[in-house]
């Protein structure tokens, strides 16, 4: 039998086994390519996510947050420090004069039934009337800040959040008197007190009456500072639910699942890092007018990340010193000058012209000696005609107590002997 011989492959044959062999190499390739570049995109976008995560977490532990707490009539501007770890409240006068933005100046004159340009902050906390957002527009238009959010509460929310932080000392330079919310008639005397909600309402609704607004204004940082550290010296689970409380009852742009993740940083700020600071400026006319200059200054360090607050603090301390010794040689000079008018309400006999004997003796001019049949008097009222006078006359007396009026003799201050100061 035969054998048959081998065909030989045929040139068309050979170049389509080499194009066989390129396209499965060709598409082996392409298939690899797209392995690699799908494994090596998902690696990067991987360490992508975690770069930004990272970047993040930088961002938010170096974040200044600025917030707008407004109760009463007063506002307070609180900022926390995240690099730094520490919080300063800055409470602003309720007489402090306010720029306002096209929109405030429309809210002012319907509230005011004038058109103007500017506003002291008990007005523009009024005509508001709740609107957080443009509330907190007027004070970065006057202080050419930014405020990330605001936070208003009301007074009965205001008195069950003071009351809820436990217990609150405050070192009161004055006594002070005021109305709970039962209507019942409280007084506080000076030195250490135990604060509870209503008296803190008072205070910042200044129903206490303090005449010196610079001291009112200390007061209200103390307590604000107080309170704060009371409030993070709770457990954590009851630091916790202290701040969903906190935002279910304020009315705020920001909501416990914005804070939440930052809690036990807060907490964990020390003693020492909680401050408060007051804004420099003149008063006039029954209005402060803050120094713009000087309080770009101050918040140019402390919304800065590496901002040293240290530094501002410190400076605030001697400003405050030298201010308060010059306000103090200023009222002594202008009361000493005033012609005084004494009043006796109290069934003390010869005590106004005891009295007038002992002031005359220190300087004072004394006027008439009178006796007041308006009812007798606990703690001596100092009557004033305007705001600031007779400051010098305070350590006189045991708890005297402020009050700005007239007298039908039109003295500009009359002193209205209480049966404490029998001398």
């Amino acid at each position: 039998m035969s054998k048959k011989k081998k065909k030989k492959a045929g040139i068309g044959a050979i170049f389509a086994r080499i194009l066989v062999v390129i396209l499965t190499m060709a598409v082996g390739g392409i298939a690899s390519f797209f392995a690699v570049r799908q494994f090596f995109s998902y690696k990067f976008a991987k360490e992508k996510k975690k770069e930004v995560s990272q970047q993040l977490e930088k961002e938010n532990k170096d974040r200044v947050d600025v917030a707008l707490m407004q109760a009463g009539d007063m506002m307070t501007i609180r900022v926390y420090h995240s690099k730094n770890n520490q919080m300063v409240y800055i409470p602003l006068r309720s007489d402090m004069v306010l720029n306002l933005t096209d929109d405030g100046k429309r809210a002012v004159e319907q509230e005011l039934g004038e058109s103007v340009d500017t506003a002291e902050v008990s007005d523009v906390i009024k005509a508001m009337n709740d609107d957080g957002n443009t509330m907190k527009e007027q004070v970065e238009e006057t202080l050419g800040i930014t405020i990330n959010s605001y936070e208003l509460i009301k007074d009965d929310d205001l008195v069950d959040i003071i009351n809820d932080a436990g217990t609150i000392q405050a070192d009161l330079s004055q006594t002070i008197s005021y109305e709970d919310q039962d209507g019942k008639s409280v007084t506080l005397t000076s030195g250490e007190n135990t604060v509870d909600g209503d008296a803190v309402l008072a205070l910042v609704s200044n129903e206490a009456n303090i005449e010196d607004e610079d001291v009112h204004m200390k007061l209200i940082g103390d307590i604000l500072v107080q309170a704060s550290k009371t409030v993070t010296s709770m457990t954590s689970s009851d630091f916790e639910n202290y701040v969903k409380n906190y935002y279910s009852k304020a009315d705020s742009d920001t909501k416990y699942s914005d804070v939440s993740d930052n809690l036990e940083q807060i907490q964990s700020i020390e003693e020492d890092d909680v401050n408060y600071l007051l804004l420099d400026g003149k008063e006039s006319g029954g209005k402060f007018k803050v120094d713009t200059d000087a309080a770009k200054k101050v918040f140019d360090v402390l919304l800065a990340e590496d901002g040293d607050i240290d530094s501002v603090l410190k400076a605030e301390d001697a400003s405050t010193e030298k201010t308060t010794e010059a306000a103090t040689e200023d009222t002594e000079d202008s009361s000493k000058s005033i012609t005084i008018e004494i009043q006796n309400s109290t069934k003390i006999s010869g005590l106004a012209s005891r009295w007038k004997d002992k002031l005359t003796e220190d300087g004072y001019s004394i006027g008439s000696v009178k006796t007041n049949r308006q009812g007798e008097l606990t703690h001596t009222k100092i009557i004033i005609a305007e705001k600031g006078l007779g400051q010098d006359l305070k350590s006189y007396f045991k708890n005297p107590e402020y009050e700005v009026g007239q007298v039908s003799s039109g003295a500009k201050i009359c002193i209205v002997l209480g049966t404490e100061d029998e001398i």
